[in-house]
């Protein structure tokens, strides 16, 4: 069974906006960054989930028509007050006990990284539980959290996962677990 996490293109939003669940629209790049995502698949017929973001759900039927289902649990973290906000904006001393503990501590009224993650790995299990080859166009929350358990890494550790605008992992189920095919495709 063949798994491709594709991120959404580039959004259209100012560099050092904080956002999550703001349902942003995608920069002027979307045709040559999707067109970039579709060389890359092989030419198979997926079962298709998207967040529905519109910067993902504009992805997902650029790439497979409206052959897609969208699933709320695919969504980035939710950033709460801080949404649409800039970093500079938001309070220092609020921003600076987030971090000092982003695994368990949430953003006001929004979630922790430990909620996003619980949250991904549960919808990437029973969205891919039937067996069949399965695209996921979806953040780079969720797809970082992915990643983490397919490889083992510790979910402290998955923050340092990266995977660009446009790009995607591709990941193969056999009977022995999950193998990382590629990252940033």
């Amino acid at each position: 069974m063949d798994i491709f996490l594709i991120r959404h293109t580039t959004p259209a939003v100012t560099y050092g906006t904080c956002y999550g669940f703001a349902d942003l629209d995608l920069a002027s790049t979307f045709a040559e960054e999707a067109g970039r995502v579709q060389g890359i698949l092989p030419d198979k017929n997926f079962t298709v989930y998207a967040s529905p973001l519109q910067r993902c759900s504009k992805l997902a039927a650029f790439l497979f028509g409206q052959t897609f289902r969208t699933d709320e649990r695919l969504k980035e973290v939710n950033f709460g007050d801080w949404e649409m906000k800039t970093w500079d904006d938001i309070a220092v001393t609020t921003a600076k006990t987030w971090m000092a503990d982003y695994l368990h501590e949430p953003v006001p009224n929004g979630e922790s990284y430990t909620q996003l993650y619980n949250r991904s790995i549960a919808a990437f299990k029973e969205l891919t539980a039937s067996g069949k080859d399965t695209a996921l166009v979806t953040h780079g929350g969720v797809i970082r959290s992915v990643l983490a358990y397919a490889t083992g890494t510790p979910i402290e550790q998955s923050y340092d996962l990266r995977v660009e605008y446009g790009r995607a992992v591709h990941l193969h189920l056999n009977g022995n677990g999950l193998d990382v095919k590629g990252v940033n495709l």
